[in-house]
């Protein structure tokens, strides 16, 4: 029907197609109240809203937060929201619109519709809890929070809001407003008799505010709750079938609790004494395993999720890592850890990663903005969490970036949505380390009110400082003589002091050099060259991207030919500026050349290649997750937590065919040419020492020379047997002050500035954090987001006007352009996409976005 021609609707609606077709406000309050319903009543979170309450949900509290839910977009009735079925008229919202009904108007205060209202949340004592249903669109609303009301701005635009409610056209607001309280009244009888007052502890509105946004996800989702209401069925008894459909297709169901009767028969091998003891309850909600890389700490944080699952603790994991590299590899070890446990009816891990649209071993495409495409045009739970990185903590199984998870912690749109979802899941963060004041402050409140909904955590790292682990875990923290002796490998929790457990590790002696070269990329190219000649797997770790080109470059131009890592024949090297498509090809021709195929890997993925010679330079991609296996590692000089990360790559498997001069793991440490890093004080190089903004990879100078100093010693590094004491005597506050207070001058002034930063990083956290204690209607996000930066969460992801093929061959849809590449480039809108232009005897492409021209071919994205 042409708009020329179409039917005028009188009454509120909702939702209206291309077509003219229109939903009822009533139906679709069916639809979202419907969910609700099922969500509360055949899932985890009763449980979890109980555990906050204090006491269990009864029948009559459901049907009052679903009559809640009802009225959800009861905004949708303001006149101006009904005059959009007309052309060309103004989009005018629903939202900031209903605090005129309640807080700005004495005459709609009086009306006798919103009197009844007002009257019902005054007698459910459910304020609190109609703030949070209103804040559907995923931020507090200004016209329901006491800063809001208090603003002279929203004072203006309440006034104006008023004037949505008057009656236009023969059309009356408000007595549709009466007519959709009527509805609710009808479809949820029990919550308008009398009764005892909701619980309306913060904490319970809060996870109230999370789920009603689920549920009017789900209840809008045309695939399960059609405009068109099937003929003769009623749409509250079609919205109940359906809405039992959309929970248990979308995976918001229980996990089944029939664990396994062993982790031998779960894994295929019998475990060791840390994995087996990860499952114990005596830990407490939070667990760390703190254990050397490649001795089973992902079997052992997957053995727990199965016992916490069986135990009915829990019933969904997220695997956080920190970085996109080590999200897709640990996502396919996942798949078939789920495979091998799950059998035929496994369910899909989400690959929890912006950019990424992959289910299980299954890859979507995106034909438009809210549509995908999967291989099969089937459905399932995981591929409807993969499409959209605001539903991604939604899924059964889900492994990606840190961020995600944060997110759930930040005033920023959705955060109650991200939270309220994690609430059924075992969070396990992987690779956790002394990061800045700002993430650990955030990550803090994250495991705070996931601990406190009834959710679990487990930490896992190789290199966690006692400063870090008790930050997290909320304990004290200890003196250093006392950090020195906590026992590694260990298994400790908030309710257990750490113990020492064995683990799947090997002892292993690293012999470390100290070599002066970090400033010449020509001479570390001429030692790898000359490691490879001699038959060796030579990784070389940079901490920057642009001194990894620099040695790739300078291999090339030493005809290292077919000693050169390649893919696709084309040679390159191993970073984070890779688009997805390549990104794929890069990991899995790294871990041919450089590591160990399990038995239980797709043939595909099985490549069946011998080892060879060959150099492969990277960055920080190369520290973690991936299986590598090199037999001599090059590194820049780092923390001694990243260079146990990256001593991890060396002899990682046990081989008998070696080269000659390679049996002993060696590790050449890249330093400055001059014992000192004073220069670096106020100038970052190499990835060492601040930036003028105080900020930088390895910022802090004094954790540096700790570490250089300790590469001094004796010249093998015994894993896991120094691990404890390497890196508490670089990250703990009594040895970086030692060091501070030795060097003196510059130093102690760096230190002071280091510590300040600290200080206002925690500060900032502390202002930005969502802590979910505090009462709804004291809630208002800050409107710019930049905060979101502090995570890497302004990557911009921008797709080509048209798809191109790439330096390997595949088609690239899509480019992640960092946020930091963007800062002079002005405005970019939200739906950007770039021109990409070939040059003639040129390789790759290039385009512009904004006013900054980039370059992306075999070595990369680059700006220039």
């Amino acid at each position: 029907m042409t708009e020329d021609h179409q039917v005028r609707v009188d009454h509120a609606w909702a939702k209206r197609d291309e077509s003219g077709t229109t939903l009822a406000l009533i139906d679709h309050g069916e639809d979202v109240a419907a969910v609700l319903h099922t969500v509360l009543t055949q899932t985890v979170y009763r449980s979890r809203i109980a555990i906050l309450a204090g006491r269990a949900l009864s029948d009559q509290d459901v049907e009052r937060l679903c009559a809640l839910a009802f009225l959800h977009d009861l905004g949708k009735a303001n006149s101006g929201f009904w005059r959009r079925q007309f052309p060309e008229m103004p989009r005018i919202g629903h939202t900031e619109v209903v605090g005129a009904l309640f807080h700005h108007s004495v005459q709609l205060r009086n009306h006798a519709a919103v009197r009844e209202l007002g009257d019902l949340i005054a007698a459910w004592g459910a304020a609190q809890h109609l703030t949070a249903v209103m804040a559907h669109h995923g931020r507090p609303l200004a016209s329901f929070s006491q800063q809001g009301a208090t603003s002279g701005d929203s004072a203006r635009e309440a006034r104006k809001n008023a004037g949505w409610w008057r009656p236009v056209d023969g059309y009356d607001p408000v007595a549709e407003v009466a007519r959709l309280l009527a509805a609710a009244r009808q479809r949820f009888p029990l919550a308008f008799a009398e009764g005892p007052r909701l619980p309306d502890a913060p904490r319970v509105v809060a996870l109230l505010a999370g789920l009603t946004t689920l549920a009017d996800w789900l209840g809008s989702d045309t695939a399960h709750f059609p405009l068109a209401t099937p003929p003769d069925l009623p749409r509250s008894q079609f919205a109940t079938a359906q809405a039992a459909l959309a929970v248990a297709e979308r995976g918001l169901g229980p996990l089944s609790r029939t664990a396994p009767a062993s982790f031998a028969a779960a894994f295929g091998f019998s475990p060791y004494e840390a994995q087996e003891k990860a499952a114990a309850a005596w830990l407490g909600a939070v667990a760390a395993l703190e254990a050397e890389t490649g001795s089973g700490k992902t079997e052992a944080a997957l053995w727990r999720a199965l016992a916490l699952i069986a135990r009915g603790e829990v019933d969904a994991l997220y695997f956080a890592v920190p970085t996109r590299t080590a999200a897709t590899q640990l996502h396919g070890r996942i798949n078939r850890h789920l495979a091998r446990v799950f059998g035929a009816d496994a369910p899909r891990a989400v690959m929890a990663v912006p950019g990424y649209l992959r289910a299980g071993d299954e890859d979507g495409q995106r034909l438009a903005p809210f549509t995908v495409l999967w291989p099969d045009g089937d459905a399932n739970d995981a591929r409807w969490a993969a499409e959209a990185p605001k539903r991604y903590l939604a899924a059964r199984i889900a492994v990606g970036t840190i961020d995600q998870a944060l997110m759930a912690g930040l005033q920023v749109k959705h955060a109650h949505l991200r939270a309220a979802a994690l609430s059924r899941a075992l969070l396990v963060v992987d690779e956790v380390h002394a990061s800045d004041a700002f993430q650990t402050e955030i990550l803090k409140t994250v495991i705070g009110n996931h601990v406190a909904a009834g959710g679990r955590v487990m930490l896992l790292s190789a290199t966690l400082g006692s400063a870090a682990r008790t930050a997290l875990l909320g304990q004290e923290m200890p003196c250093l003589a006392r950090a020195l002796a906590t026992p590694y490998p260990a298994l400790s929790g908030s309710e257990a002091a750490p113990e020492t457990v064995t683990t799947g590790g090997r002892r292993k002696e690293i012999a470390v050099e100290a070599a002066p070269l970090i400033a010449h990329p020509r001479e570390i190219a001429a030692r790898a060259l000359r490691a490879a000649r001699a038959g060796a797997s030579v990784l070389v770790v940079r901490n920057t991207v642009a001194d990894a080109v620099a040695v790739q470059q300078a291999l090339e131009a030493e005809g290292a030919g077919d000693l050169l890592f390649r893919v696709g024949g084309v040679p390159t090297l191993h970073h984070g500026r890779f688009a997805a498509e390549d990104r794929r090809l890069l990991d899995v021709e790294i871990e041919a050349l450089f590591g160990k195929v399990d038995d239980d890997q797709p043939l595909e993925d099985r490549r069946g290649r011998e080892r060879r010679p060959v150099v492969a330079v990277g960055t920080t991609t190369l520290e973690m997750s991936l299986d590598l296996d090199a037999d001599l590692l090059l590194t820049d000089l780092a923390p001694m937590d990243v260079l146990l990360q990256r001593f991890g790559r060396l002899h990682r498997h046990r081989r008998d065919d070696r080269p000659s001069g390679f049996a002993t793991p060696r590790a050449i440490v890249l330093v400055p040419e001059a014992r000192d890093l004073s220069p670096l004080l106020d100038r970052a190089r190499h990835g060492l020492g601040p930036t003028k903004e105080g900020r930088g990879i390895y910022p802090r100078l004094a954790v540096i020379e700790a570490t250089w100093r300790l590469l001094e010693e004796p010249a093998r590094i015994a894993v896991p047997c120094d691990c404890r004491r390497l890196v508490e005597l670089t990250t703990h506050p009594e040895a970086l002050d030692a060091v501070a207070v030795q060097k003196g001058g510059a130093w102690l002034d760096h230190a002071t500035r280091q510590e300040g930063g600290r200080i206002a990083d925690a500060t900032l956290a502390a202002h930005h954090r969502l802590d979910m204690a505090t009462r709804f209607t004291e809630l208002l996000f800050p409107k710019d987001e930049t905060v979101r930066t502090r995570l890497g969460a302004d990557d911009r992801l921008i797709p080509p006007d048209a798809p191109f093929v790439g330096p390997f061959g595949a088609t690239i849809t899509q480019l992640r352009i960092p946020g930091w590449m963007l800062k002079d480039a002005g405005p970019i809108p939200d739906d950007a996409t770039v021109s990409v232009r070939e040059e003639a005897g040129a390789e790759g492409v290039r385009f512009t976005l904004g006013t900054v021209g980039f370059r992306y071919d075999r070595l990369g994205l680059r700006v220039g």
